[in-house]
């Protein structure tokens, strides 16, 4: 009887979880499909270390948002602050030596902070806001920098091999991770923020300090950007970038949506987004060990972008998004 009760048990959390957590699902699926069609190429090594390689890349960016997208807002400038605090770093080290790279999560923190005060005490849409910051980032890093990239050394450590088939660049994220979902599960804050965006006025009737806690949802943003920024400045080739890639942008948000955070906010975080960038990743290198052209994956993955929105709209229905 207690062996039966266990198992029930056990059904019962699996299915309460799948119900939460929908992408595991289709993370599932894809490691079926792609692991049956290539089984050499899609579970080999290689493959394995650019699957955690590019994880890292939409996790690291997509992470800190995370936190306003749960308010029903966006923040769109953590490629900005990647590219500007980048190139403040070549501009500074010959100053500072290797202690420039503090000059990107200052860039981050300075941004959140700002952002988040603007939006809030200005009232203007975070999206509006937030996407005129970034080409404005992107245009002072091409201005400093002369408009060609810059590669900055010494960093070099932080891609550094520490266990072998893993890449170091994953294991510096781990701590942002944990710190991440410590936030959202360990604190009153996830919360409050979920309330935010389930209904602005009613978190306000109920006591929630609004506008603090938007502040503070930008603030996180710009500091696990700024953070995420340093691991990824070396990680995506040690140099101050002066072009404006627009997969840099959109793939994070799609990590977002994946993962069950809703631009309407009210539910999910980074928690999600971890599910989201990893399936995501998943389908990517997937589809990468094809015979289709390069310009069929795009539409693909174009396709996957519309598909997320679709579902994360459901709820729009009569809602801005502010």
């Amino acid at each position: 009887m207690n062996k039966q009760n266990n198992q029930k048990t056990v059904l019962g959390v699996i299915k309460k979880t799948l119900k939460m957590h929908p992408v595991i699902i289709v993370f599932l699926a894809l490691l079926v499909i792609f692991g049956s069609i290539y089984p050499g190429s899609f579970f080999s090594p290689i493959n394995f270390k650019a699957i955690l390689r590019q994880f890292v890349t939409l996790t690291l960016f997509a992470l800190g948002p995370s936190f306003v997208v749960l308010t029903g807002r966006l923040d769109l400038s953590y490629v900005g602050v990647w590219m500007l605090g980048g190139t403040l770093v070549w501009l500074l080290k010959p100053i500072l030596g290797i202690f420039a790279i503090i000059m990107i999560p200052v860039t981050g923190v300075l941004t959140g902070l700002f952002i988040g005060v603007i939006q809030t005490k200005a009232k203007i849409p975070s999206f509006i806001l937030t996407l005129s910051l970034l080409v404005t980032y992107t245009g002072l890093a091409a201005l400093i920098a002369g408009g060609y990239p810059r590669a900055v050394d010494g960093y070099g450590f932080i891609t550094a091999p520490l266990i072998r088939a893993i890449p170091s660049t994953f294991l510096w994220s781990v701590p942002l991770i944990v710190a991440a979902v410590f936030l959202m599960k360990c604190t009153r804050m996830c919360v409050y923020l979920n309330a935010i965006g389930s209904n602005e006025e009613g978190a306000r009737l109920a006591g929630i300090n609004v506008d603090k806690y938007k502040i503070l949802a930008f603030l996180l943003s710009g500091i696990f950007t700024g953070i995420g920024a340093i691991i990824l400045f070396q990680h995506l080739g040690g140099s101050a970038q002066v072009e404006l890639k627009l997969n840099n942008i959109v793939w994070p948000l799609v990590a977002i949506v994946l993962g069950g955070t809703p631009l309407t906010g009210g539910s999910g975080g980074p928690q999600r987004t971890l599910l989201g960038a990893i399936t995501f990743t998943i389908f990517y290198r997937g589809l990468y060990l094809t015979p289709l052209h390069p310009t069929m994956i795009t539409l693909l993955v174009g396709i996957v972008l519309i598909v997320a929105i679709i579902i994360s709209a459901r709820g729009l229905k009569g809602v801005t998004v502010t």
